[in-house]
């Protein structure tokens, strides 16, 4: 009896780990060892990316050298760049589902000590054209320090439906940079894939609803991991004082 108790418990640790798993890579805080000292460079501009034509070398190097550093506190705008809505308007369960997942990616990075606020982008702010350039300037309209735009992508492995008619494993990839509004220098890119495998259950109308909730987990585990990315990332960012930033705009 016992024996049977624990295999039961193996498999059901066993279907934990396999109905969930996650890919998440971020690039890495940059080492002191990287910079030059200070005047072995032009100073940069507090407009490194509007040329139309291409960056000059000057620039180019400022771009390369340049130190990340954020006030104490800032505000971080959130923009969304795909346009999918995993049935938002199907049924009221999905459009709490989604919302959902949005506050839940909201307050992860307000969590940060280095956060005071964390909000998407107006959606009158957002242009047509989207480029680091116009965005450097909705963002900056909306007083935030940092732009963290992303986009997703999602779908469902058919080879399951073959093994089991009523069982679905959906992947969904989360692409993220943070922006520095005040140079314009990305100063962290995440992709993270989250994958996960459901069953049909009783209450869903058919199985397309099964695969756009599987789909909804994963892009929730996805996000989940950006923002740990991005909050993490902050911990380490010097703090840039208002005193330094005057005096490099002289």
């Amino acid at each position: 009896m016992a024996g049977t108790l624990h295999m039961k418990k193996i498999i059901i640790l066993l279907f934990c780990f396999l109905a969930q798993s996650c890919t998440t890579v971020g690039s890495n805080y940059r080492p002191e060892s990287y910079y030059q000292p200070q005047g072995s460079i032009s100073p940069s501009t507090d407009s490194m990316l509007s040329g139309a034509d291409g960056l000059e070398d000057e620039k180019i190097n400022a771009l390369l050298y340049d130190r990340i550093k954020f006030p104490k506190l800032i505000r971080i705008a959130v923009l969304k760049m795909s346009t999918d809505d995993y049935w938002r308007y199907y049924s009221n369960e999905f459009t709490e589902l989604n919302d959902s997942i949005a506050r839940h990616f909201i307050n992860k990075l307000r969590s940060s000590p280095r956060v005071y606020d964390a909000s998407f982008l107006p959606s009158m702010l957002i242009p047509a054209e989207r480029n680091i350039a116009v965005l450097r300037e909705a963002a900056a309209r909306f007083q935030a320090d940092a732009l963290l735009a992303y986009r997703s992508s999602c779908d469902s492995y058919q080879k399951y439906q073959f093994i089991s008619p009523d069982e679905t494993k959906s992947y969904c990839t989360v692409e993220a940079m943070l922006l520095d509004v005040r140079k314009g220098v990305i100063a962290k890119s995440v992709v993270s894939t989250q994958t996960f495998t459901a069953k049909k259950a009783a209450d869903d109308t058919n199985f397309s609803e099964t695969i756009k909730k599987t789909e909804l987990e994963a892009l929730s585990g996805a996000l989940g991991e950006v923002s740990n990315e991005i909050v993490e990332f902050l911990k380490q960012v010097p703090v840039r004082t208002t005193a330094a930033f005057k005096a490099r705009r002289k």
